[in-house]
């Protein structure tokens, strides 16, 4: 049945779990893999350079961006712009836990998707109708140097982790995967966890494109010349 034969009150119902699902597959997917490619730059810019040229040769690559990415994004993002327009948002008048968790998933959904917009026009869209090659280390490297864009990047890094793993929470609740209250909570402080483990590993390896090796690196390197140290002595 096409989603135009059905009422108001049934249409928005489908499109509402369609867009729970997306969030999760493929686009919450999508970044776990995000997140382990770009992960090469914690070994330095050619490791990066490499694996950015190793996606880029994928056959049907521009097929998958379109179909696997770009469609399921922009109806995401556009619908849950929409979503955020119609939202009720009363945090304070009534400041419980799961009402605040709502008021920052409108929030992180239109930083993430301002962010996301960015980040894909400056990259991927630049490289390909501009720039006529690959998106490389050092590409990325010169637009950090604003300060600007490097604090939009950090806001980013944190709406997209927020919403995906809070999201991960509502898409459990929607499609009736956890239905007692003390599974619930469980689940909230699950999810919680998500994002603060996805969020440090976004923000560590953010910091590999500033000083060339991520944070986590130099803290090992600064762990072991100390050992070393005191082993000397």
């Amino acid at each position: 049945m096409s989603l135009l034969m059905l009422s108001g009150d049934d249409r928005y119902f489908v499109l509402r779990r369609l867009h729970s699902l997306s969030g999760v597959i493929p686009l919450g997917a999508f970044l776990f893999f995000h997140f382990f490619e770009n992960a090469s730059a914690r070994n330095g810019p050619a490791a990066f350079n490499e694996t950015v040229y190793k996606i880029s040769r994928l056959p049907y690559l521009y097929l998958l961006e379109v179909l696997v990415l770009a469609l399921p994004l922009l109806f995401h993002g556009i619908f849950g712009l929409y979503i955020t327009a119609g939202a009720k948002l009363n945090v304070a008048s009534y400041p419980y836990a799961r009402n605040w968790a709502y008021f920052l998933q409108r929030l992180s959904g239109v930083l993430a998707f301002a962010y996301i917009a960015y980040h894909v026009a400056t990259t991927r869209l630049w490289s390909l109708f501009l720039k006529g090659q690959a998106f490389t280390y050092a590409d990325l490297q010169a637009d950090l140097t604003s300060p600007y864009v490097l604090a939009f990047y950090i806001l980013g890094i944190v709406a997209v982790t927020y919403h995906f793993s809070n999201g991960l929470w509502s898409f459990s609740i929607t499609w009736g995967l956890v239905r007692a209250a003390e599974a619930q909570k469980r689940l909230a402080l699950l999810t919680n966890l998500i994002f603060v483990v996805l969020c440090l590993m976004g923000l560590d390896i953010l910091s590999a494109f500033i000083y060339e090796r991520s944070l986590s690196i130099q803290a090992g390197d600064l762990i072991s010349k100390g050992a070393a140290w005191l082993i000397m002595r």
